[in-house]
């Protein structure tokens, strides 16, 4: 089997990506699975209005549901053999998208404690997260199609 240069660079980027946020969302929504709601999460966020809508637990839960599904998407590509050559990255573009908005939550928790250091560090995951995407989704393209821009 004699595979092209690029589409090994191609396959190995989409990999790299693809276990990058495996572990990312894994860590963290596995962790939260098994530990449960954390005891600091009152002290850290009792003073802001989550503590009443949709409240402290369901906040915690709702964090967690995304972080999962997350990973269950990089899962889901990492299965379909999504890096593999001429395989379009279907769920890892979808998983790129959802880590957007699991990146705003936590975000916006940093936000409401004043927590500006984490908040950046929250922006420039952000970021890259959209530069990941880029990637993936120049790759999906069909050549010609310039309606999505250059």
């Amino acid at each position: 089997m004699n595979v092209p240069l690029p589409a090994l660079i191609r396959s190995g980027a989409l990999l790299a990506i693809n276990l990058l946020f495996l572990m990312v969302w894994g860590f963290t929504g596995i962790g939260k699975l098994l530990s449960g709601v954390p005891s600091w999460m009152g002290d850290k966020f009792g003073e802001t209005f989550l503590a009443s809508f949709p409240g402290l637990t369901a906040t915690f839960w709702l964090l967690t549901a995304s972080e999962v599904l997350a990973f269950s998407l990089a899962l889901a590509s990492l299965a379909r053999g999504e890096f593999l050559p001429r395989r379009q990255p279907v769920c890892l573009s979808l998983m790129l998208v959802w880590s957007l908005f699991v990146f705003v939550q936590l975000g916006f928790g940093q936000w409401l404690t004043s927590e500006f250091t984490g908040t950046f560090q929250l922006f420039a995951y952000f970021g890259m997260t959209l530069v990941a995407l880029q990637f993936v989704f120049g790759l999906q393209r069909p050549r010609g199609d310039q309606s999505a821009g250059p």
